[in-house]
């Protein structure tokens, strides 16, 4: 088969699905060489990927979320040739005639009132128009659709029943290499660049409503009111600022809160294995996450986890987490609370988190992709023997 992949929600910076884009097709690659690819990438991405010599990339000025791909950029899938189009997001071009294959990362669009906020309300009206007409369009016309998580494919089937029937769960993975600690060189060097605090509570994403962060801000300030015991720890953030960040850095200076608060911008990867490896606990109470990646990061780096009984996350985390409703201050303030006040809870998460990632592999993720497209759309691809 010759097979176009349209990644180009690939980023040089921290995302969700670009990381899940970039070990998705090098493992791909790893394992399949007779299929042909061609890997479709948005022109500002300047990472290099480690694909075989039946693997192509080619650049694409035109964003995922665009009128081109939903109207004009199935001519240049069709000028590639390909038997079939894999889009690694829900858009994809609506005259598009060949086999396609969807995957759903999740439906945050359609089910977060708040997702496109913060922009002129006729802007708003346009992107949730987008959205609300594109995303049903696109997995109608889907030949199959791979959800990240069975929290998503619960949503679609209870938002789009009738394509329930061509919906299966693909998990994504984790990278090994989190296993391993940072070197102590690399330690000194993001502790003083950085100068991050010696105890801290810490949070890797966006800052989007689903984040939950106006939420996890008013626990964090009532938990550090009730103990006063804890005055020497901070909640530290990496995020990309967003049209969402500044209500949210106001709020935290309004609240006083900037010295107890530390937001970074977007980190290289070496560094985040150190804010991994440094901090006291993952903080990541969020809603309608599709999969929720940082969690699995942090139990792969031995990190305790903080978590939200909300879409996959719980799913993902299996045993080794505490969960909390995400839509409940003291909720959220008892699960700190609970881990600060039990010694022997810390081990035990740390012990059940990395027991939990051996449930997820890149190179499976890879594998189970390879199945849907022998089996679905009629490939036998010669696998890599495993090592």
């Amino acid at each position: 088969m010759r097979i176009a992949i349209d990644a180009r929600y690939l980023s040089d910076e921290y995302s969700g699905i670009g990381v899940y884009s970039e070990n998705f097709l090098e493992n791909l690659a790893a394992l399949d060489r007779e299929n042909e690819y061609i890997v479709i990438t948005h022109s500002s991405y300047k990472r290099t990927l480690k694909l075989g010599e039946n693997f192509e990339v080619i650049e694409d000025q035109a964003r995922p979320v665009s009128l081109r791909t939903v109207f004009t950029f199935h001519q240049l899938i069709r000028s590639l040739g390909v038997d079939l189009l894999h889009s690694l997001f829900p858009i994809s071009p609506l005259r598009w005639s060949g086999d396609l294959l969807v995957t759903v990362h999740d439906l945050q669009p359609l089910l977060d009132p708040q997702f496109t906020g913060r922009r002129p309300m006729p802007k708003r009206l346009l992107y949730d128009l987008f959205y609300r007409t594109t995303y049903p369009a696109v997995m109608r016309k889907s030949d199959c659709l791979v959800c990240d998580s069975y929290a998503t494919l619960r949503w679609v089937r209870d938002l789009y029943p009738d394509v329930a029937s061509k919906a299966l769960v693909i998990y994504g993975g984790i990278d090994p290499d989190l296993t391993d600690s940072p070197t102590a060189d690399e330690i000194e060097h993001t502790r003083d660049k950085y100068d991050i605090p010696e105890r801290f509570l810490f949070y890797l994403g966006s800052t989007r409503p689903n984040k939950n962060l106006a939420m996890m801000l008013e626990a964090f300030e009532e938990f550090i009111r009730r103990h006063p015991e804890q005055e020497d720890l901070c909640w530290v953030l990496v995020v990309k600022p967003d049209r969402f960040f500044d209500p949210f850095f106001a709020r935290v200076r309004e609240r006083g809160l900037l010295s107890r608060v530390r937001i970074f911008s977007q980190v290289s990867e070496v560094e985040r294995r150190v804010f991994y490896h440094l901090a006291t606990m993952l903080y990541f109470v969020t809603k309608f996450e599709g999969f929720g990646l940082p969690v699995l990061e942090a139990q792969a780096s031995g990190l305790p986890v903080l978590t939200s009984l909300h879409g996959a996350l719980p799913e993902v985390a299996g045993q080794g987490a505490i969960l909390v409703d995400p839509d409940d201050r003291d909720s959220i303030v008892e699960g700190l609370s609970r881990f600060f006040s039990e010694p022997s809870l810390k081990d035990l998460l740390i012990k059940l988190g990395r027991e939990n990632v051996q449930r997820f592999s890149w190179k499976k993720t890879a594998r189970e992709y390879l199945n849907v497209y022998r089996h679905v759309f009629g490939s036998e691809p010669k696998l890599e023997e495993e090592e």
